[in-house]
């Protein structure tokens, strides 16, 4: 019975408590046993000091301290408005505040002066809540000017993870330099590429051309612009009036040009400009598979490198392996693939933005596809090649999320299966894979504008089963089989001058491996190294050319999985 008894007293106090507000409330209101008047631009509210000194460090201070104030009987009291005092008060009596977007921008100084830390707390949570791309600007900037730490940091994350569209709003064009400066040159920055920082500094800059071209060059300082594409830097960057016209600026662009001719002096020009940003908030996922003892696997694991973590994922709907995965606006998109029947044509879908922890079935592909290339161009995702049982695939079809629907489109000059498939620019690559007679080590290309394809140069080495990934413009072609070895070269080509470089091998043979790119590094993912299924990754950076294995695995070795990045809340 004791703990019963306990818990009656709790509650007899809380409502003694409420109680004695409610009465000092109505005291108040009538101008009974007030001791003290607040005086606000000529409006006079009664109080009583005893509550006044509880609920506020302010006034207690004001009334137990020596100072002038303690013995006065009215108090003036400026920089608050009636209405703000009358918020306050009440919330003073009856611990609720009504804090409005007309209001919270007098209301949040107002209680920051008084020392009211609740009234403080509710304006930020309204504050935070109200956060978009038109404001979190300005609500870091008010943030700041008031001590709200929390309120701040809420601003500043929102600024950094939605960074391309806060860039377009009028508040971005307007804000000062020093603003300007701890935006772009944050390691934090969400973006996949440095191409729309640069565009902003540009932009932030021509708003006001005549005052502010003086702060180009220490804003390009901050633009990371030797991790841009070649084709950006000579077709972009070169022909900005701008920087063409300031000695300082294209000293910047010379370092990034030269990063880019000559590999062999990369670690003589390590600086803060030729470091990833850290804070992309991608996290890798693996899906589905060929797993031990010969299983297919409906496992879904996603590798957060924030925390270097594994987690698992709801499980696909079907055990299946030779699947193709693509992340589209938050979505994961996992298609196709071989059930241990038939290869399949059908499509799922789950949305990482919502927490329903299941996959919805969307439309079916034109053409049954098993170890197809796929990749994102444009908000549409395009499948390519593959096997359905019978045929190496040609065809292509693109898939748009809006209508959900598949729309076929031109073929490629040979079928292929185990091919990978890439965008460099504004051109789709299909590398390698098998035909059904022969290993491939060529390639072809999509001019999405012209719906045609074209051959590029062929790889050093045929290779089916590869990873392929794209960085900074840069195509990467990892492990694979030749017909003889389960490969741990790697090669890469320069779509600018159609040429192929040999790099340094992978730590571990890769066959039937995936590969992406995941904070500014290539990664590949698990595979088949010849005699045991894997469920290690390794990471390849281009500045120093090595390759590392990470530290943790994943829960289920496999091959012939699907591979998605996705954006972290």
């Amino acid at each position: 019975m004791l703990p019963v008894m306990s818990l009656d007293r709790q509650i007899v106090t809380d409502q003694h408590a409420k109680s004695i507000l409610t009465t000092m409330n109505n005291l108040r209101k009538a101008n009974t046993l007030c001791d003290i008047t607040l005086r606000v631009m000529g409006e006079s509210f009664p109080a009583h000091r005893i509550v006044l000194a509880a609920c506020s460090d302010y006034f207690c201070a004001m009334f137990t301290n020596e100072m002038s104030e303690r013995d006065k009987s009215v108090i003036e009291l400026h920089e608050i408005s009636p209405d703000v005092m009358r918020e306050l008060l009440d919330f003073v009596y009856t611990e609720t505040v009504d804090v409005s977007v007309e209001n919270v921008q007098e209301l949040l100084p107002a209680a920051c002066l008084l020392q009211l830390n609740g009234v403080k707390e509710a304006c930020c949570s309204f504050l935070e809540n109200q956060l978009d791309s038109s404001n979190c600007l300005g609500i870091k900037i008010f943030a700041e000017q008031h001590s709200c730490k929390a309120l701040w940091e809420a601003a500043e994350s929102y600024s950094l993870h939605h960074f391309e569209e806060v860039v377009q709003q009028e508040e971005f064009k307007t804000l000062p330099l020093a603003e300007i400066e701890r935006l772009i040159k944050s390691d934090e920055l969400q973006v996949n590429c440095e191409e729309p920082v640069f565009e902003a500094v540009i932009d932030w800059v021509k708003y006001d051309r005549e005052s502010r071209c003086e702060c180009l060059p220490e804003l390009l300082n901050y633009v990371r612009l030797p991790l841009l594409s070649a084709r950006y830097i000579t077709d972009v960057i070169d022909q900005e009036n701008l920087v063409r016209r300031s000695h300082k600026c294209r000293d910047l662009l010379d370092e990034a040009k030269k990063f880019h001719l000559r590999p062999d002096l990369r670690l003589k020009m390590v600086s803060h400009r030729t470091k990833h940003r850290i804070g992309i908030g991608d996290a890798l996922v693996v899906l589905g598979g060929f797993g031990s003892q010969q299983n297919l696997v409906n496992a879904v694991e996603k590798y957060d490198p924030r925390t270097k973590e594994w987690t698992k994922l709801p499980c696909l709907t079907r055990r299946r392996r030779y699947v193709s995965a693509a992340s589209l606006e938050g979505k994961l998109y996992v298609i196709g693939g071989f059930d241990g029947q038939s290869r399949l044509s059908m499509a799922e879908c789950l949305d990482m933005t919502e927490d329903k922890n299941m996959w919805t079935i969307v439309s079916s592909m034109n053409h049954r596809r098993g170890l197809a290339g796929c990749c994102v161009y444009k908000n549409h995702i395009y499948v390519c090649g593959g096997f359905d049982g019978y045929t190496r695939h040609t065809s292509m079809e693109r898939y748009n999320p809006s209508t959900d629907d598949w729309t076929m489109l031109n073929g490629m000059s040979i079928g292929r299966e185990g091919a990978g498939l890439v965008v460099a620019g504004d051109h789709i690559y299909c590398i390698g894979g098998y035909d059904g007679i022969n290993l491939l080590n060529s390639a072809e290309r999509y001019n999405p504008a012209t719906e045609e394809w074209s051959t590029i140069t062929s790889m050093s080495v045929q290779r089916s089963g590869a990873g392929v990934a794209v960085l900074n413009d840069i195509i990467y072609v990892c492990g694979g089989y030749d017909g003889t070895e389960h490969l741990a070269t790697v090669e890469s080509y320069d779509p600018s001058s159609n040429h192929w470089t040999s790099l340094h091998h992978m730590r571990i043979p890769r066959c039937y491996v995936g590969a992406c790119v995941v904070r500014g590094k290539l990664t590949v993912v698990a595979g088949y190294d010849g005699n045991t299924l894997l469920n290690t990754v390794e990471a390849y950076d281009p500045l120093t050319d090595t390759w590392e294995i990470l530290e943790n695995c994943m829960q289920t070795p496999r091959c012939d999985a699907g591979i998605a990045v996705v954006r972290m809340p």
